[in-house]
């Protein structure tokens, strides 16, 4: 595993992937409280309390010094607008990696979460040395599942009732990527 010494950040042609400052804390909860995002995602608060965004970016630091999770905040690179967040996930080998994100309602649709999760495969797997980089969505969240498998992600099953959101079962979508493919596809 390649190991790196403080958080980085990425840089696409539209987007700044950085981590994130108390600053961001009133958009985070602005933007994933929305109901449209939270009911996407099994660990969104809903409604978003006061005090939480603050609660969850103050653990960023931490998590990473210790190889649990790295947090970025999508931002658009000329205005510095926040998007939204994307994580990496490694497991407890390191060799392999869950994703995560989020992205707020005013910019879906647009390529960002696709173009995101592009250099945070990159990032993952020539900075941080994973062989496989993996993902899952409801199945009630398609547009979720087209973002994957524009970054190339395959899939790979479904896991019936693999999740819940709000007390209801939901089928997990799961895809991944592994190393030798993503090198394939960045050959061209």
């Amino acid at each position: 595993m390649n190991t790196i010494s403080e958080r980085p950040t990425l840089e696409t042609s539209r987007l700044i992937l950085r981590p994130f400052s108390m600053s961001d804390a009133e958009e985070v909860r602005r933007l994933g409280g929305d109901i449209r995002v939270a009911e996407q995602l099994s660990l969104m608060p809903h409604p978003y309390p006061e005090g939480r965004a603050e609660e969850w970016i103050s653990t960023h630091e931490e998590q990473f010094e210790s190889g649990e999770d790295l947090i970025f905040a999508i931002c658009e690179k000329r205005s510095g607008e926040l998007m939204g967040s994307m994580g990496l996930h490694p497991k407890p080998d390191q060799l392999r990696s869950e994703v995560g994100y989020w992205l707020g309602v005013p910019f879906w649709g647009k390529g960002y979460a696709t173009e995101a999760l592009q250099e945070v495969i990159r990032f993952g797997f020539e900075e941080r040395g994973f062989q496989r980089i993996f993902a899952s969505h409801f199945a009630t969240n398609p547009a979720s599942g087209r973002v994957m498998e524009k970054a190339g992600m395959k899939l790979e099953g479904v896991s019936r009732w693999g999740c819940s959101r709000f007390g209801e079962m939901k089928d997990a979508v799961l895809r991944a990527i592994v190393k030798p493919d993503w090198e394939l596809i960045n050959e061209r």
